[in-house]
């Protein structure tokens, strides 16, 4: 999972090395997110099926697989054209994410041990986030943002390899071609919905805020990858937790409202941050704690209950969602960012897409209960 995602927060923590380089605007940044975002989201409508016909442990190989031959291309690039095509491969690899890992705990796990396994592949994601954070910006320094990419390949390669141990899955789940998934559910619209909200805030977060702290409060650019690496910690602490906690917990719906809410207030501390500093630490480490856990519980939602359909596809669903938000919420940062509006704009939005997944969480709360 933390390979599946790393190419964000490489793209946040080395945004300052690939402006510089590249001279690129900061719409621009957040056109490269987009590009593997909406590849993802548009591929999510298969690959849960996908992952229903082929098997868990097949899907998760090949999007390892597909990692390690796309950070090789990112390595190799040396236009922005170029760095937009190798991005498309990174999305391919993210639309089989989350259907295939979910599979392979609903296969392979009893029910009441599901939520917390979630919880630990999902910890993958901000463990990704605290290693860019840390490891990205003295690799940029030392040789190039080119040569920190190509740190990701061989790793991504050898989890391939380690994916094929996996047990196998007990039988083939079925047969044909590839269709869409029927429509989603009620239950499953409004975790998509409060998914999209959640996943808009959260790529602006992840890809600007180093940027933001490197061009606005004057941070060096190790300090401003350090935030990434704070919302990293927070993040695995938050959704382990969490995970843990919802095994006994029979209302999933709660924690998701109670995560929104605590994901627009830290989000105000960001902009707030330019008198005083330290509001920008608290922030990231807020937001970890907050919004990097909403989707983890997202996750445990599909996988606790049978009401939102058939794990492959309803976790593929959900997924369409939280990577439609990643296309548009930094396409959208950076436009404000670009404007007169400025880093005040952008900041603005991302607590209104938090409060946004707060009201539909809070409408849709009834049926994720039952369904979960």
């Amino acid at each position: 999972m933390g390979l599946s995602m790393f190419v964000l927060y490489a793209i946040g923590t080395l945004g300052p090395f690939i402006i510089d380089d590249l001279g690129i605007s900061r719409y621009q940044l957040g056109l490269l997110t987009a590009v593997a975002f909406g590849t993802a989201t548009v591929l999510s409508l298969y690959a849960g099926h996908l992952t229903d016909l082929i098997g868990g442990r097949r899907a998760f190989a090949a999007l390892l697989a597909l990692i390690a031959v796309d950070f090789a291309l990112l390595a190799s690039t040396r236009t922005y054209g170029l760095l937009l095509g190798a991005l498309v491969l990174a999305g391919v690899a993210q639309s089989l994410a989350n259907p295939s890992t979910n599979r392979l705990i609903a296969t392979h796990l009893p029910p009441q041990r599901r939520a917390f396994a979630v919880g630990v592949k999902q910890s993958g994601v901000p463990l990704a986030a605290l290693i860019a954070g840390l490891a990205l910006p003295p690799l940029a320094h030392a040789l190039s943002w080119r040569a920190a990419f190509a740190t990701v390949a061989p790793i991504a390669a050898l989890a391939a390899l380690a994916a094929l141990t996996l047990p196998r899955d007990p039988q083939r789940t079925g047969a044909g071609a590839l269709t869409l998934p029927r429509a989603p559910n009620t239950a499953t619209r409004w975790l998509m919905a409060y998914s999209l909200c959640v996943g808009c805030g959260l790529a602006s977060l992840n890809t600007y805020l180093p940027l933001y702290a490197h061009q606005r409060l004057a941070l060096g650019e190790q300090a401003a990858g350090a935030l990434i690496a704070t919302i990293g910690v927070s993040g695995i602490a938050a959704r382990l937790l969490w995970a843990r906690f919802s095994e006994r917990l029979a209302d999933i719906a709660t924690p998701l409202l109670v995560l929104a809410v605590a994901a627009a207030g830290f989000a105000a501390l960001v902009p707030a941050a330019v008198g005083a500093h330290w509001l920008v630490w608290v922030g990231a480490l807020g937001l970890g704690g907050s919004a990097a856990a909403a989707n983890a519980l997202s996750m445990v939602a599909v996988t606790k209950g049978r009401g939102f359909g058939r794990t492959g596809h309803a976790s593929a669903l959900v997924s369409m969602g939280f990577f439609g938000g990643f296309v548009a919420g930094p396409l959208l940062f950076g436009l404000l960012a670009d404007t007169r509006g400025g880093y005040g704009a952008g900041w603005a939005l991302v607590a209104v897409v938090f409060v946004a997944a707060l009201l539909f969480a809070w409408g849709g709360r009834h049926a994720i209960r039952e369904s979960a």
